[in-house]
This record gives C-alpha cells, sequence and structure tokens, in this order.
C-alpha cells in the first residue's frame, strides 16, 4: 500500500563526483530535479519508472530499480519541497525541523560507525555543509504545509 522513495537517489554525482565538483549534496546544483519531477508526476498518474539508486554505504550509483506506483507514496530527503515541478506532485508536504544537537548526534552515530570517521570528521563535515543548509534546505519550510 505505500512505497518511500528517497530523494537522495537523484543526486547528479556519486561520492567521488561531488568531492571532484567540491558542491556538497544540500547544494540544489548536485541533484537532478528535471528527472525528479518528471518521475513524480508519473508515479502519481499510476505509471511505472525506472528511478536511480544512490548507495550511501558505497557512495556510488547503482542500476536504477523498477518502481511502480502505489496508493501512499512517500518522498523523503534533503530537498523534497526544493524544485516547485516536483512540489507540485505532493498532496502534503512536510518539513521537519529537527534541531540541531539531534542532527549532529545522528551524522555522528552512522560516519563513524558505517565510514570510519572520527567525530571530529563529521564536526568538520556539518560545518562545511552549514552554508548549503541553510541557502537549499531550510528555506522549504516556507513552502511546506506541514512544519514539525
Amino acid at each position: 500500500m505505500m512505497t518511500v522513495i528517497c530523494l537522495d537517489d537523484y543526486h547528479t554525482n556519486d561520492r567521488a563526483g561531488r568531492k571532484a565538483t567540491g558542491l556538497t549534496a544540500l547544494d540544489a546544483r548536485e541533484n537532478d530535479f528535471d528527472l525528479m519531477g518528471v518521475q513524480m508526476e508519473a508515479l502519481k498518474t499510476g505509471k511505472a519508472v525506472y528511478k536511480p539508486i544512490y548507495n550511501h554505504d558505497t557512495g556510488n550509483k547503482d542500476p536504477p530499480e523498477l518502481i511502480e506506483p502505489n496508493k501512499v507514496m512517500v518522498f523523503e530527503g534533503l530537498h523534497p519541497i526544493y524544485d516547485e515541478k516536483a512540489r507540485a506532485q505532493l498532496d502534503l508536504a512536510i518539513y521537519i525541523d529537527i534541531v540541531n544537537d539531534v542532527k549532529f548526534a545522528w551524522k555522528v552515530q552512522r560516519d563513524v560507525a558505517e565510514r570510519g570517521w572520527t567525530e571530529e570528521q563529521v564536526r568538520e563535515d556539518i560545518e562545511k555543509r552549514l552554508p548549503d543548509f541553510s541557502k537549499y534546505v531550510d528555506p522549504q519550510k516556507a513552502n511546506a504545509d506541514v512544519v514539525l
């Protein structure tokens, strides 16, 4: 009855590609909003799509997977409300405004355990991404139907 789509799958580049561009995944230029909007619209109108896959474990792009439309579709990620075409496909736009201490704890837990980073490396990575968060992610609250 429900399908969850991670919008991180629409990153333009893999981790190595973002390192080469110097852009973070939070930067809108590192996301394929055209494809995202087209595929969200297709799913909403009952059409299956071959959705790209971004593998968080490896940082690489995996082969696309076939997604069939479902009764309830949840689109989650960093930019669900950013792009106008994608946003227009949403019946309800929810922005989850998590306090910084919790986000930091989650990122430390994940990156230390899964990527072998130190807490200091995680802190540096978060600091590097803060301007992009402020520019591309946080402003989505203004277009949300609900802010939690």
